[in-house]
């Protein structure tokens, strides 16, 4: 197949830019051929927040750009990751124009929260999901802090859905995980638009037996308050189990934190910034993996199937977004989000059964290989793609022919 993956790049790294990088190299691998076409951040562009905002109304000139790529690389499909701000959902109605299917993975809540996170004021918040026009996010700015801003990426939701962008012309939504395709479903993308379609990181191989080394707990992440880092910090000292330590890696502002913490509490250790092969080592030799985030994140947080590819299991807070397929799949246990008593609780009950924590570790794996890995990933991205080409092969949109 050919694919064509459209994306708007983000001022700082993240996931959505790490998947797409990683989706590229894994069809390739697999003898698809794959281009990209992406804009820069509009940080990078000399673009303000409101001129941006405009963009995502209706990019004119992205929209040529796409057209002209597609008429020139003639993809069987067209993989839309990220099209906001600059891309503008204008760029689905050209790849249906060109009689060329376009499948969006949902990396945020960009299409139901202005500010693609669910989340205000410290805690989740929905009150914009099920509405056609997100004016509570226009009151409150959640765009960058403006009004203008935020009325602009409100108008441009709210034109798309109207005119049927997001009906009409996506032919499949990706939703990172079921709690994620719901939230779509609630507000008011069809059902059977939307497929479940996770993220995934490449396989370490088998685990090792667990070394019987001094227990620990392991915390990868942003040194921020939406990871729980104050929650997992006010935890530990109620934690009763003996002989166990917390090992933290990652940087952010709440470093200063940890690092007190660290200078009086002899059971935590403070690493700093590791690379992804002492990542992968300090997980595998966890007894747990605390993933505390306090907001829904866009979907399972990649430190999640990392620490389930190396067949650790997940002590994770119970946001729906984040505990669903860690409870089902039982590969991990969940606490009250925001609860230190409640997090050192389920520490301490997971401590004392060795024999739940060594089944654990072993759905950890099994739930990775079924869900996360690349083998996974490749049969549901070639499944998803064939089925939309099916899909406008049937609609007559009058595909065009690769090449």
């Amino acid at each position: 197949m050919r694919v064509l993956q459209l994306h708007n790049h983000h001022r700082t790294m993240g996931g959505a830019m790490e998947v797409l990088a990683q989706e590229a190299a894994l069809l390739r691998d697999s003898g698809h051929a794959v281009e990209q076409y992406t804009v820069s951040p509009p940080e990078q562009t000399g673009l303000s927040a409101v001129r941006s905002g405009m963009k995502a109304v209706w990019n004119v000139e992205a929209s040529r750009d796409v057209a002209r790529s597609i008429e020139r690389f003639r993809p069987d499909v067209v993989h839309v990751h990220t099209p906001f701000p600059l891309l503008s959902p204008a760029v689905f109605r050209v790849a249906s124009r060109l009689g060329v299917p376009a499948v969006t993975t949902q990396h945020s809540f960009r299409y139901s929260c202005i500010a693609a996170t669910c989340f205000r004021d410290g805690g989740t918040c929905e009150d914009c999901v099920g509405k056609r026009l997100k004016y509570p996010g226009v009151v409150h700015r959640c765009y960058h802090g403006s009004v203008t801003a935020s009325g602009a990426l409100t108008i441009s939701l709210a034109l798309h859905r109207q005119i049927g962008t997001f009906h009409r012309h996506v032919t499949r939504y990706l939703a990172l995980t079921e709690f994620a395709r719901d939230l779509l479903v609630r507000d008011g993308i069809p059902a059977q638009l939307v497929t479940v379609k996770p993220n995934f990181v490449p396989d370490p191989g088998e685990p090792t037996a667990l070394a019987s080394t001094e227990p620990y707990v392991a915390f990868v992440g942003r040194l921020i308050d939406v990871k729980g880092v104050r929650t997992l910090m006010d935890a530990w000292p109620r934690v009763r189990s003996r002989g166990l330590r917390l090992k933290i890696a990652g940087d952010g502002d709440l470093r200063p934190l940890v690092e007190e913490r660290a200078r009086n509490d002899t059971t935590i250790d403070y690493l700093g910034w590791l690379d992804e092969t002492a990542v992968t080592a300090l997980m595998a030799a966890a007894t747990c993996v605390a993933v505390p985030s306090e907001w829904y994140e866009a979907g399972q947080p990649l430190v999640t199937l990392r620490s389930l590819s190396v067949g650790t299991p997940v002590l994770v807070s119970d946001l729906e977004n984040l505990c669903r397929e860690v409870l089902d799949d039982d590969a991990g246990v969940s606490f009250r989000v925001g609860n230190p008593q409640s997090l050192a609780q389920e520490l301490d009950r997971l401590m004392t059964d060795g024999g739940h924590l060594r089944g654990l570790r072993v759905r950890a794996r099994a739930s990775y290989l079924r869900r996360y890995s690349p083998g996974a990933n490749l049969r549901m991205l070639e499944t998803i793609y064939r089925e939309a080409m099916s899909h406008t092969a049937r609609a007559d949109h009058g595909r065009i022919t690769p090449s």
